[in-house]
């Protein structure tokens, strides 16, 4: 696929409801901040114990990510649209070779001699970085072929509907997660609508926990207290 045509392939949302936008910001955020500390480590020399947790729990994320739309997401369409999502299954399957992939990396590269770990560090940075390119490319396909699908296909009620019925799946600690990598990847007015929602249908506990610790620890002061006048709560402004 040429550039002019994943230009041309883009629509637009026409004030209808994205409901890939919020998370796949954070992906792209997470796996782009995870492919510069691969590239910046010295694996002969560097303690890795904490870089391939990090990635683990990154790759555990993304495998979430796609079971959530292979479980809310595609039989919705399949109902409509029958065989519409064959594509993105394929991917996702692909996807799930590429993680159990890369999770073996991880182990030989956790239990390697010290001499052999420079050159499996850059296996694994290269494996990674062909990885994200490829969901990348997926997730610009789900934004554009598919968002397109569902806007003709459901209402915006029922996709906040859909996306409702993924958060409402997610254990508290997953939840907590997500909106830790959600909150900083996306614009001021993105989290002022995101946490303006969570504000008024969400347990007060629920929402205050969000400020404290999901956005407070992300953002920095400015952000922060942009978000908090916003939402008018003048209580969050942070303290430094």
């Amino acid at each position: 696929m040429n550039h002019t045509h994943f230009v041309q392939s883009i629509p637009d949302t026409l004030g209808r409801y994205d409901m890939y936008a919020n998370i796949h910001k954070a992906l792209r955020k997470a796996q782009c901040e995870m492919l510069i500390r691969l590239g910046q480590t010295d694996f002969a020399r560097d303690d890795l114990a904490s870089l391939l947790e990090d990635l683990r729990e990154l790759l555990s994320f993304g495998s979430s990510h796609i079971s959530h739309e292979e479980l809310h997401i595609h039989p919705a369409i399949e109902l409509r649209a029958p065989a519409a999502t064959t594509d993105l299954q394929h991917q996702h399957d692909s996807h799930r070779h590429n993680f159990r992939l890369l999770e073996e990396l991880i182990n030989v590269v956790q239990e390697s001699a010290p001499e052999r770990r420079e050159a499996l560090g850059r296996r694994l940075y290269l494996a990674y970085s062909a990885f994200i390119a490829h969901d990348f490319e997926h997730m610009f396909e789900e934004e554009t072929l598919n968002n397109a699908r569902l806007w003709e296909l459901f209402d915006d009620g029922e996709l906040h509907a859909m996306e409702r019925a993924i958060v409402g799946s997610l254990p508290p600690q997953k939840a907590m997660a997500a909106m830790r990598l959600m909150i900083p990847a996306i614009s001021r007015d993105e989290r002022v609508r995101l946490l303006a929602g969570m504000k008024e249908n969400a347990p007060k506990e629920v929402f205050e926990a969000v400020m404290e610790h999901a956005a407070r620890p992300t953002l920095c002061r400015e952000d922060f207290s942009n978000l908090s006048r916003r939402l008018m709560l003048t209580q969050c402004v942070p303290v430094y």
